[in-house]
């Protein structure tokens, strides 16, 4: 009863999980997440099978090519993720602030998109992990760009080609465009908002598809995207509270990248969680709120340990995960900092899957680690 109640309450709304009343739920939820995902993760019993669709539609899980990851190292791609990022953020700022004229400005759009893509086919840990580690202020802006990224990576590494990763990422920038005509202070409020409010803000998908057919970018996966990212796999979610196979492709994993952006973010009425902990949340809901096949996929994706991270080791030692393992999320590599005794050491990087190094035991918060992420990746102010 537990589960099903903070299940229910992911669906309505997500600041509900740090309330008082649901606090032991989430907690329970919350651990009991991470152990399933480690000791599956560790026993390599994650499902090789993907689902069965209907082949008269365009699907993520592609067969053909895996995207040329890791084609440049990422210290050396960094730099170039850090600008590819920036140019995403004003192409949002872009269509958000023209969005009240009822004709989202789109003139930016492409050629961030286009430097997306090109980024994350060289290394997707860099672009992935520029978000994390360099902090913005808005919100809005932030989380569409995020979920762009998210949803372009998990396209390339599913075997989509340059053409569907793209609209995978236009997808990703646009889905919450709706929300560029509610209230300001209803967004940033810090307080737990009204039915009346909730069912303004839950207007926003439908509003999103409106304005995408004014300004001319009302492709069928972006308004797949906007329509069902709160569509929910029990039938939970809105605007039709559609269910299983019946929610796209696109709009189950934009409805999955959504919510972990959400939840790892820094809000007005919450604080940002942990990514493994937010994974383990979601991975609770697995068949519940997500696609059990394609949250399982995304959870390789993004890593149990994004890069960026800021870990301790077992053995005490300290350092930043610098590379994601897409076959065992829970074994990265890491790049150590500090030696057990906190002290500064020559920068070593070593495969926590092949180097016989001992595991993970906790995440740090970087600001009391004594590292800087930043520093140990390259990435500029």
């Amino acid at each position: 009863m537990q589960h099903d109640a903070a299940a229910a309450t992911i669906a309505a709304n997500d600041e509900e999980l740090f309330t008082r009343a649901n606090r032991a739920a989430y907690l329970d939820i919350l651990h009991t997440g991470i152990d399933g995902m480690r000791n599956k993760l560790s026993k390599q019993v994650f499902p090789d099978a993907l689902p069965e669709f209907d082949d008269t539609e365009q699907h993520f899980f592609t067969a053909g090519r895996v995207s040329g990851f890791t084609e440049r190292g990422i210290r050396e791609e960094i730099p170039f993720a850090a600008r590819v990022y920036d140019t995403l953020l004003s192409a949002v700022r872009g269509v958000m602030d023209s969005a009240g004229t009822g004709k989202p400005c789109m003139d930016n759009v492409d050629s961030a998109v286009c430097g997306t893509i090109q980024s994350l086919e060289r290394n997707p840990d860099a672009l992935l992990c520029i978000p994390r580690i360099r902090r913005r202020d808005n919100y809005t802006y932030t989380h569409c760009a995020n979920v762009a990224v998210l949803l372009a990576a998990f396209a390339l590494r599913s075997g989509a080609d340059e053409k569907h990763a793209a609209t995978c990422a236009l997808a990703g920038l646009l889905h919450d465009l709706g929300m560029a005509l509610l209230p300001v202070a209803l967004l940033t409020a810090k307080r737990k908002l009204s039915d009346t409010e909730k069912a303004l803000v839950k207007r926003h998908p439908m509003l999103g598809c409106e304005l995408m057919s004014a300004g001319g970018s009302a492709y069928d996966e972006t308004v797949k995207a906007a329509l069902e990212h709160h569509e929910r796999y029990n039938g939970s979610g809105y605007p039709k509270g559609l269910s299983g196979e019946s929610i796209s492709d696109i709009g189950h994993i934009t409805g999955i990248a959504d919510t972990y952006d959400a939840l790892s973010s820094r809000r007005p009425y919450k604080d940002a969680l942990y990514p493994h902990r937010t994974l383990g949340v979601m991975y609770q809901m697995r068949k519940k709120q997500f696609h059990p096949v394609i949250l399982e996929q995304f959870v390789r994706l993004v890593g149990i340990y994004p890069v960026g991270s800021v870990v301790e080791l077992q053995d005490g030692y300290r350092g930043v995960v610098t590379g994601s393992n897409y076959t065992n999320p829970i074994l990265p590599v890491v790049t150590l900092a500090l030696d057990p005794d906190g002290h500064a050491m020559c920068l070593h990087e070593c495969d926590l899957a092949k180097d016989g190094v001992a595991g993970i035991a906790r995440c740090l918060p970087p600001e009391t680690s004594g590292i800087d992420p930043c520093k140990v990746l390259g990435i500029p102010a």
